[in-house]
């Protein structure tokens, strides 16, 4: 938009500063609602309630892993009001009266501004249309930062979006594009839904011995990095990746040891073969509940994304598990 009209805006606002919510706009205070308070049905009001109708409807979709659930993207919709947004503003015959008035030619002349930049240059061509005029408005309700941070984002958004966009009566208003740091925190809530742990196989599978190498492996088909994207309309995709990295077992009894270098979450047990991915138990579950050692295996993936995430870095997903361990004796004879 255009530097008078901006300045003008911040102006209207500077004395909210020590508010909670500090709200920013386009358009010239007398031309538009007084002093960020609308009543033209839709517009912007001094606590937020306008935003709700330029929420958007964002489009998750999940990718990867094999998960027999998640074979195919899904889309969940979400609403989320974006910290810059249009408002409903003038008429096309209201903007056309605005600019023969008088009296708004001398506010604009006693607070230092070019009255002819309150106006879109092509405001006389809308004068007998039906529609609107929408202007933007950034509130920092919806703005994770300091209030220094959230002035820089305005000016970041006045410098790329329109001041003002005529809107004709039936029309969609303009959607202004979803921050990248909202969209990913949408996909790493997602991410966080789809994650589940793989299903954990042994061998031998129900029975094992003291001081016998148990193999251990995951689902290989669930071993792969999952990836969710989030859309909206006018905006970037932002995708956040998750990849299995590391596996650890606990609960063990005294005297046992786990094997969990298997990055790939290991092998299926063949004879012959060797394994990086195993526990060795020291003592029979003799006497245990269900004469069973019961113990965890967990798997963490590492997080990653197109843009700033704010939750954790990694996933985690475990699974109980419990395995009989027998203690074999071996009963030499002697010669007879």
């Amino acid at each position: 938009m255009r530097a008078p009209a901006r300045r003008a805006a911040r102006v209207a606002v500077l004395p909210l500063l020590a508010a909670a919510t500090l709200t920013l706009g386009s358009a010239p205070p007398a031309l538009a609602c007084g002093t960020l308070v609308c009543d033209s049905g839709g517009g912007a009001t001094n606590d937020g309630s306008s935003i709700g109708a330029t929420s958007w409807s964002i489009s998750i979709s999940v990718q990867g892993g094999q998960y027999p659930s998640l074979s195919a993207p899904v889309s969940v919709p979400n609403r989320v009001p974006p910290p810059c947004y249009y408002t409903q503003g003038r008429s096309g015959a209201e903007m056309a009266a605005d600019h023969e008035d008088p009296s708004l030619r001398r506010l604009a002349h006693g607070v230092g501004e070019n009255f002819e930049d309150w106006f879109p240059s092509d405001y006389q061509e809308h004068a007998d249309e039906d529609g609107y005029w929408w202007w933007w408005e950034c509130s920092s309700a919806n703005f994770a930062g300091s209030t220094k941070e959230f002035m820089a984002y305005v000016d970041q958004w006045s410098a790329s979006n329109p001041s003002q966009v005529w809107v004709p009566a039936g029309q969609a208003p303009p959607q202004p594009p979803v921050p990248p740091a909202i969209l990913a925190q949408l996909a790493y809530d997602a991410m966080a839904k789809t994650i589940r742990m793989p299903l954990v196989s042994f061998n031998p599978a129900e029975r094992s011995f003291v001081s016998l190498e148990t193999w251990m492996w995951l689902d290989p088909a669930a071993m792969q990095p999952v990836t969710v994207t989030a859309a909206a309309p006018n905006s970037t995709p932002v995708r956040v990746t998750a990849t299995p990295t590391r596996l650890s077992v606990s609960g063990l009894p005294d005297g046992s040891t786990a094997d969990t270098r298997c990055a790939g979450g290991g092998e299926p047990y063949a004879p012959g073969a060797e394994t990086d991915c195993s526990i060795t138990f020291g003592r029979s579950s003799g006497g245990q509940p269900d004469d069973q050692w019961h113990f965890q295996v967990s798997l963490t993936w590492d997080v990653t994304a197109t843009a700033p995430l704010t939750g954790p870095p990694t996933i985690v997903r475990f699974e109980d598990e419990a395995l009989t361990v027998l203690e074999s004796q071996a009963v030499g004879r002697g010669d007879r």
